[in-house]
């Protein structure tokens, strides 16, 4: 029997789900994917779409045109099954995170600090981390239940649903890898509950056991008096974070990140990727320390 097309159209959260379904035997054996990027516009073969038998989707706007979902869903072939996937994000662990044409993965705090006093001084105290700067334990909580709610009221009426999930066991485990980037328990549930709602069967624990996170490459430290704030038992001071081939503390890691400003270097991702153990003293070396 020959596989039905699915449309699996996505961020980059669409390359941890793949696997998990290829992976499934029931699933496998059913639909082969072809997958296609959201974020970077890329157009879906009108070819595609009308052999579409299932057709997996993070919710776009309106604003993305022929690609949002207003538009999308119109187009399918009747016989076709659609099911919306979750788009996660969680500031929780990284409250001061935020888009900037400077630097990708840009911090606000060391920002701002950046354009008050000198880079030493914006280093010594984003590092120290004091609830006055930071923000204390009650609005770091606040800022985190915020983003929890976030992620609730967009699974209001969802097929499926990660947001209880998250709000059970964020404190207690990692549930991210960076803020738009999901766990691996955030990204099994995700494949078990879309599993269950095509009728076969769930995630195997075979499947869930062999399951290499494609994103797990590059872990966002975790502030440690954030950490320490929120009662996170995995983010110390000590924590070396996989950081593509290097495990950086977060020290280490906020080194970096002032090595790029002080260089203009926008493109923090590529430099943290060429990183060789030299550069790391060296850019350690450079901003004192």
């Amino acid at each position: 029997m020959a596989q039905a097309l699915c449309l699996l159209h996505a961020n980059c959260q669409g390359d941890a789900l793949r696997p998990l379904l290829e992976n499934s035997p029931a699933f496998a054996s059913r639909f082969r994917i072809r997958q296609y990027v959201n974020y970077t516009r890329q157009s879906i073969a009108a070819q595609d779409i009308e052999h579409c038998d299932l057709f997996l989707y993070q919710r776009l706007a309106p604003r993305w045109g022929d690609l949002s979902t207003e538009q999308m869903l119109p187009r399918l072939p009747q016989h076709c099954q659609a099911i919306e996937i979750p788009n996660l994000f969680f500031k929780g662990y990284w409250p001061h995170w935020s888009r900037d044409e400077h630097i990708n993965f840009a911090d606000s705090l060391l920002e701002t600090l950046l354009e008050k006093v000198s880079p030493h001084e914006a280093l010594t105290l984003y590092l120290r981390g004091s609830a006055a700067l930071l923000g204390d334990a009650a609005t770091l909580n606040r800022l985190a239940e915020e983003s929890l709610g976030r992620e609730e009221a967009k699974e209001s009426d969802a097929p499926i649903k990660c947001a209880p999930l998250l709000r059970e066991r964020w404190r207690e485990e990692q549930m991210f890898i960076t803020v738009n980037h999901p766990g691996r328990e955030l990204v099994c549930h995700m494949a078990d509950r879309l599993l269950h709602l095509l009728g076969l069967g769930g995630l195997s624990r075979s499947t869930r056991a062999g399951f290499v996170h494609p994103l797990e490459d590059f872990w966002l430290p975790v502030h440690p008096a954030v950490g320490g704030s929120l009662g996170l038992p995995f983010a110390s001071a000590e924590k070396r974070w996989p950081i593509y081939h290097l495990q950086l503390t977060h020290r280490e890691y906020t080194m970096c990140y002032m090595a790029c400003r002080a260089n203009n270097v926008g493109d923090f991702l590529t430099f943290l990727k060429n990183l060789s153990p030299d550069a790391l003293h060296a850019a350690t070396a450079a901003v004192g320390g």
